[in-house]
């Protein structure tokens, strides 16, 4: 059993590792003029990262990178060009999470998850999609840079390397098909959260770990974290824009809470309160936070999204009884 002080720098580990990479692509997006980087090439950088420093061997690591390079790159795509057709746009996305999470490992498939399912909130189309595959191949290195700096073999939640057994894997692709159906049905404002909600919770979560605790956690969570990005982003202007800068640290922090404490409140409410600041600024409205549009209609995304999931968890649950019953 990993002890306190060990467990400590691990999380220390990760989280250092995880805000090396997400800088070093930063610095790349900006320094290269790369065209499509946007949030989903640095999120798969920095994921992925965290994922390849748990990696002994140079060899082994480069297997796994290339897994998850390869993956990121078909599900975006598939996502991109399906963009004008709403029903594929939903089922092939869908389709291609069931596969991968068979497929890959925990820690390797949420990471290609989240990076695919972003792209919905970018540009559609074939050209995006090609130009965004360059970035992901730019994001990898970057992964493997910082990654490669004593990296070592770490135990990791999901086991990784042995695939999820095929009935979560699929359960958890028609829970994400769901998702999507109701994200491109309802066409509202921060949607993308109804997705986001379920691939982070199933993310964070440990084996045989309840979904009702950090359902809750994630509820509560994201209104505070808009809150306090909101009440920062009002600090940047009145004092110094040079804040700003301090959002990534901010975020990294609550990457550490997760990793160190497993502690999926203060997990959420950093990483909220950090994506709301750095939207805001990115966005150039830093000046005209809109409250309503990050706080109402992203924690009734979140709501939406966590509902889809107690639902058919439950319904899954009461299906199961019904056979052994039988």
């Amino acid at each position: 059993m990993i002890s306190i002080s060990a467990q400590f720098h691990l999380a220390l580990r990760h989280t250092l590792v995880l805000t090396a990479t997400a800088l070093l692509m930063i610095f790349l997006w900006a320094y290269l003029h790369l065209p499509e980087a946007d949030l989903p090439v640095v999120v798969f950088a920095f994921l992925a990262a965290v994922r390849l420093s748990t990696v002994a061997t140079m060899e082994l690591r480069w297997r796994v990178l290339s897994g998850m390079l390869i993956s990121a790159v078909i599900l975006q795509y598939i996502v991109s060009v399906t963009g004008n057709l709403p029903f594929l746009n939903v089922l092939l996305p869908s389709l291609a999470s069931w596969i991968l999470l068979k497929k890959l490992s925990a820690s390797s498939a949420y990471p290609v998850l989240l990076t695919g399912f972003l792209t919905y909130s970018t540009v559609p189309g074939v050209y995006g999609a090609a130009e965004r595959s360059a970035d992901l191949l730019i994001s990898g290195l970057a992964a493997w840079i910082v990654s490669g700096i004593g990296a070592k073999k770490i135990p990791v939640a999901g086991t990784p390397g042995q695939p999820m057994p095929i009935p979560k894997a699929f359960l958890k692709a028609v829970t994400i098909f769901c998702a999507a159906f109701l994200y491109k049905l309802l066409n509202m404002p921060q949607g993308i959260w109804i997705l986001l909600t379920i691939i982070f919770i199933y993310m964070s979560q440990k084996p045989g770990e309840q979904t009702n605790s950090l359902v809750r956690q994630r509820i509560f969570s994201v209104p505070a974290g808009i809150l306090l990005g909101g009440l920062y982003s009002g600090t940047v202007v009145m004092f110094d824009y040079r804040l700003v800068y301090l959002t990534p640290f901010i975020g990294a922090i609550g990457f550490f809470m997760l990793y160190y404490k497993h502690d999926f409140f203060y997990f959420t409410l950093f990483f909220m309160f950090a994506f709301t600041v750095c939207a805001d600024w990115m966005s150039g409205a830093l000046r005209e936070f809109n409250f309503m549009q990050f706080l109402f209609a992203r924690s009734l995304a979140t709501l939406i999204g966590a509902g889809v999931l107690l639902i058919i968890e439950k319904s899954a649950t009461v299906l199961s009884y019904k056979v052994e019953a039988s």
